[in-house]
């Protein structure tokens, strides 16, 4: 697994088997994709593309790569109805592609039927959690024995609230529809990590976060209460995430 892309500029997943790739989001230029998947060494014989929301930094680059990488996408029907791409599938409770099995979760967003990610292959388990402005607990036990969790720590409440940003933009940031800060990430991470999760922060705001502000806190949070991980990293805008090998 990689994460191609994660901020406000562009968002995008790739996992692969050999076989069958899965992206989450394309909110990237197919030029970009194609750069990494040659970095990483993706390879496949099926592209599908799983949407979390319509917002553009998670969809802009949907059209181009229907039309240049001959894959499938899916989305949930609401959003079908805005973005009109055509031949497109739903997203549904669960989906079979090859191995990978692609389970969603709804989640509060301001967007049309927003959904987090949940992959299994075999005995294998990821789970991607982007745009959400708190996680709906009644799911958390969903997220146990996941292998990587990959969670939005958007942003630094004190940055965010004495930042630059309109008092409006603020306060939907903070909203049940907005995103995750860092306090919230580290607690929804505290319910549902062991000693074996890869942990992986993403959507971390430019304006209003820094890795380094990101990660001390989780870190921190998850150390005082005795939590074991198996490692820690922030995705950046620019270069992503290390590869994972799940």
């Amino acid at each position: 697994m990689n994460i191609v892309s994660s901020g406000s500029k562009g968002n995008s997943t790739v996992l692969w088997d050999g076989e069958d790739a899965i992206v989450i989001d394309f909110g990237i230029s197919v030029k970009k994709f194609k750069a990494r998947a040659e970095e990483i060494g993706l390879k496949y014989n099926s592209l599908s593309v799983f949407l979390t929301h319509e917002h553009s930094d998670h969809a802009q680059g949907l059209k181009a790569a229907r039309n240049l990488l001959n894959c499938d996408i899916y989305m949930r029907p609401k959003v079908k109805d805005v973005l009109k791409i055509p031949g497109t599938y739903p997203v549904r409770e669960s989906t079979t592609i090859g191995n990978f099995v692609v389970e969603t979760i709804p989640v509060s967003h301001d967007a049309l039927d927003p959904v987090g990610y949940i992959i299994k292959y075999n005995d294998r388990k990821i789970s991607i959690f982007s745009d959400l402005g708190y996680f709906p607990m009644e799911h958390i036990q969903k997220l146990h024995d996941s292998d990587l969790i990959a969670m939005e720590a958007n942003h630094d409440l004190e940055m965010l609230r004495t930042g630059p940003y309109s008092a409006y933009l603020k306060k939907r940031i903070e909203s049940t529809h907005g995103h995750l800060s860092n306090f919230q990430a580290a607690e929804v991470l505290e319910s549902c990590v062991d000693s074996s999760t890869d942990i992986v922060l993403i959507h971390l705001s430019d304006e209003n976060n820094t890795p380094d502000l990101a990660y001390n806190h989780v870190r921190d949070h998850l150390g005082n209460r005795n939590k074991g991980y198996r490692s820690m990293e922030c995705a950046k805008q620019l270069v992503g995430s290390s590869t994972f090998e799940v």
